[in-house]
């Protein structure tokens, strides 16, 4: 039997380096969430902030927020040569398809990259 430090419940991408972790999702597909955004999948807005979110611990998205930005994330598609376009209010949209982010989220697991 496998063990693991972390179990992530309706996990989509997430990881922690350093840890085994357990993705734990209704779906059978890896970012089923992500894939089924449709086409071009709006992936982040530049104004995303602790404002943004309800929680009944106020620092959490705080601190989470400040540990990878919005603009991390346009560095990392960066890397990957993945292209995005602005639509409207801060709204980031992928060039390619949703598939396009998928990949780069894997790319990024494999590597034991994700945080």
């Amino acid at each position: 039997m496998e063990s693991f430090d972390i179990a992530v419940i309706g996990a989509g991408a997430a990881g922690q380096i350093g840890r085994r972790v357990a993705l734990i999702g209704h779906s059978q597909r890896l970012a089923e969430k992500i894939r089924i955004s449709g086409g071009r999948c709006n992936f982040t807005n530049l104004y995303a902030g602790p404002a943004n979110y309800l929680s009944m611990n106020q620092h959490f998205c705080r601190s989470a927020l400040a540990r990878h930005t919005p603009r991390d994330f346009m560095a990392l598609l960066k890397r990957h040569r993945v292209t995005w376009h602005e639509k409207h209010k801060g709204q980031l949209f992928c060039d390619q398809s949703s598939d396009a982010i998928i990949e780069v989220l894997k790319a990024e697991r494999d590597a034991g990259r994700i945080a």
